[in-house]
């Protein structure tokens, strides 16, 4: 069975996105995302992440990390990604965390940033 959109363009959601720190950690940003086109021939919506709503990062156990042990250099790069356009496939709105490279984050790979070339 092929997967189908659930929004529309215009249309909100939100989508969590996970990185693995170099020392164990992991960090969570949850953004809000509007839908700016939908590429139905690869299952795939384009959005914009409009807003950062939630962030977290975890110890190697789980264990949440407080606000003054966070590791300033990767939540500033998450604050950059505010704006960004993106493609994602149209299960990413099932709400289940989207698991990426920290070069993802770190810019080395293009992914936030493809549009902007």
């Amino acid at each position: 069975m092929m997967p189908a959109p659930h929004y529309q363009k215009g249309d909100s959601f939100p989508v969590q996105f996970v990185w693995r720190l170099p020392d164990g950690d992991t960090i969570r940003a949850l953004f809000t995302v509007e839908v700016l086109a939908l590429v139905p021939a690869a299952d795939k919506y384009i959005v914009r992440l409009q807003e950062l709503t939630a962030g977290r990062q975890e110890s190697a156990d789980g264990e949440s990390r407080p606000v003054a042990d966070l590791t300033r250099e990767y939540w500033q790069l998450v604050g950059r990604l505010q704006d960004r356009r993106i493609t994602i496939a149209f299960e990413a709105v099932d709400g289940r965390p989207l698991h990426l490279r920290l070069a993802t984050l770190t810019g080395e790979h293009d992914f936030f940033f493809r549009f902007d070339k």
